[in-house]
């Protein structure tokens, strides 16, 4: 007897193919949780869990919280 297959669980959203930044229509490169997202990041959505950047706000993201993120892996 074999073992059953074990399948992944089905989603019923769709992954967004544009940044979540208002105004902006570039594809995603990153998801980041809204809450971390929203630190760095104004005009986000207030529904979901995550937030999908494109490649210039994730860059302005990080720049924004880079301090804080050195000072949380220092805190370690």
């Amino acid at each position: 007897m074999s073992a059953p297959v074990r399948r992944a669980p089905v989603r019923n959203e769709p992954t967004p193919s544009a940044c979540s930044v208002p105004g902006c229509a570039e594809p995603v490169v990153r998801h980041l949780a809204l809450v971390e997202a929203r630190r760095g990041l104004d005009g986000l959505p207030e529904s979901g869990r995550t937030a999908s950047l494109c490649r210039a706000h994730y860059k302005q993201w990080k720049r924004a919280t880079r301090d804080a993120r050195t000072l949380d892996r220092l805190a370690r």
